[in-house]
């Protein structure tokens, strides 16, 4: 399946479509009057609204079959993500720390 609005063209200047872009009317200056440029807009965004509905009504029914188990599956990268973050914390005071000592330990031989 190709990834354009059109079957024949690109869909000139809309920016709601992959395959939509000026590239294509600069190019074919002759073909992208604005009324084909107008046409092709409209049934670019037409295309791409149809597709967030699809979108739209598959995440209800995802959310509405398995929402509890990916609910549960976020809290537990959630947490996860928590403890790492700490781990990366402690991590980083341990090296601030030695750092510390280095610079400390450097100082008291120069004395």
């Amino acid at each position: 399946m190709e990834n354009k609005c059109s079957s024949n063209e690109a869909c000139c200047g809309s920016n709601n479509h992959p395959s939509c872009d000026h590239k294509e009317c600069e190019t074919k200056k002759a073909s992208c009057c604005p009324i084909d440029h107008a046409v092709e807009m409209w049934t670019c965004a037409s295309r791409h609204a149809w597709k967030e509905v699809h979108v739209d009504i598959l995440k209800a029914k995802i959310l509405k079959t398995w929402g509890p188990q990916m609910e549960k599956t976020a809290d537990a990268v959630i947490e996860a993500m928590g403890i790492e973050w700490q781990a990366m914390m402690a991590e980083g005071k341990a090296k601030t720390d030695l750092k510390q000592k280095i610079v400390s330990i450097f100082n008291e031989t120069r004395k």
